[in-house]
């Protein structure tokens, strides 16, 4: 099945290679990020030991950094290369890793066998360390080959991914047998991995717990501390088609009851524009970030990377994604702010995540505008069970999956040492 695979990405390679060069006039890949698909470096390799740390977008990236910051920690003489597949991840992670001293960013090189060739021969990474799903064959294959140390880290395989990968149990058992270590972030993950490979699965709590909490933009926040004072405020982050209809029909229930600020934060920045058609067609006075109106009861966000600044400013947050079969997005960000949050009930890439907060008393299921409306209006009428609430929240925030990582990553490099030299 491997070989099937190989001669396929190498005959498509043509075809990829028009793919990803279009994808520049879209705004979603650029000269730099193109090259680098194709196994082009765009940096130098500085001298000494590097780790290959592999994510896919915004969300794998923040629990990278998270280790990052920690294995610089631990061993600062380590380099690191991370490489990300989307612009937009690449957009909000480079002023962070600047900061970091040996630490390079490039973009993913795609599943191609001479382009993987390339990059690794470049790089020559001493191990490599792939987060969540990002299980590329032609990639784990030539770094086995090589005798490099592979590593799958906060491993998860949603229900809808196990359920079609079942229908290759041989091929991709094949591909997870050469990891050295997969650390899957909860006990129904490490039941889904074992199913492929039960001999290197581990349990390990989630690397999101232990993320920095999102950064604030403090002349942002004062701003709008300032509009929203006196007023109780609802944060949608994340938001899908559909789900913004939902979010202002609650909105508009909580408004006959109290002074409230509605901020819409979209998940795709391209839909700003049909979310200010529908806020227009409901004839609600709202404005966008870019160009706020104090008298406005709906802010639509227009900017990346200033959600954590919304968040700080909220009574009661949703997270979107969830309304909508889309599988949800990280619902634990608001939480380590302090602050409750709401998810819909299609939580399936974030299950773990849910049931954890859910646990906590920090969590909340809605499946409708009744119910955003009923546990928003219980939450803001009663002023003590706010502050009960966000005090679970904080407890939440936090934990021991760092240290868990820590234990088995050197147990597995342990055991592979002697067969290195």
């Amino acid at each position: 099945m491997l070989s099937i695979y190989k001669i396929l990405f190498s005959i498509l390679a043509p075809l990829l290679k028009l793919y990803f060069r279009g994808r520049c006039f879209y705004g979603k890949d650029k000269r730099e990020s193109v090259c680098n698909h194709f196994g082009a470096a765009t940096r130098k390799r500085p001298g000494g030991r590097l780790w290959w740390i592999h994510a896919a977008s915004i969300g794998e990236s923040a629990a990278a950094l998270t280790y990052i910051k920690h294995l610089k920690k631990r061993q600062p003489e380590i380099n690191v290369l991370i490489t990300t597949i989307t612009v937009t991840s690449a957009d909000i992670l480079l002023p962070k890793i600047e900061k970091i001293e040996g630490c390079i960013h490039q973009f993913a090189v795609a599943d191609n066998p001479g382009w993987i060739r390339r990059f690794l021969d470049h790089w020559q990474p001493e191990a490599a360390i792939f987060l969540e799903s990002e299980i590329w064959p032609n990639t784990v294959d030539m770094l086995y080959k090589r005798k490099i140390p592979i590593f799958l880290l906060n491993a998860g395989l949603s229900p809808k991914s196990f359920k079609r990968w079942s229908l290759f149990r041989g091929f991709l058992a094949d591909t997870l047998r050469k990891f050295n270590a997969i650390l899957a972030r909860s006990d129904a993950n490490v039941e889904r991995f074992r199913f492929f490979s039960p001999d290197n699965v581990k349990l390990v709590d989630n690397l999101k717990y232990a993320n920095e909490p999102l950064p604030c933009n403090d002349d942002l926040h004062k701003i709008f501390q300032k509009i929203c004072e006196g007023k109780k405020v609802f944060v949608a982050a994340s938001t899908h088609e559909n789900e913004e209809e939902i979010i202002l029909e609650a909105h508009k229930k909580l408004k006959t009851i109290f002074p409230i600020v509605t901020f819409i934060i979209p998940r795709h920045l391209t839909r700003v524009e049909k979310i200010c058609e529908i806020l227009e067609r409901h004839k609600t006075a709202f404005s966008l970030r870019s160009a706020p109106d104090k008298n406005s009861e709906i802010f639509c966000v227009d900017s990346f990377g200033e959600i954590g600044t919304f968040f700080r400013l909220a009574d009661m947050c949703f997270v979107g994604g969830s309304l909508v079969p889309k599988g949800g997005h990280n619902i634990y960000e608001p939480v380590a702010l302090g602050k409750p949050v709401l998810h819909g009930p299609f939580m399936d890439n974030a299950a773990e995540v849910r049931d954890f907060l859910k646990h906590k008393k920090v969590a909340f299921e809605v499946k409708n505008a009744d119910d955003i409306f009923e546990i928003c209006r219980d939450f803001f009428s009663d002023q003590t069970k706010s502050e009960q609430i966000a005090k679970l929240a904080a407890q939440a925030a936090g934990n021991e999956s760092l240290k868990q990582t820590d234990l088995l990553l050197d147990e597995a490099m342990k055991k592979i040492q002697p067969h290195m030299s």
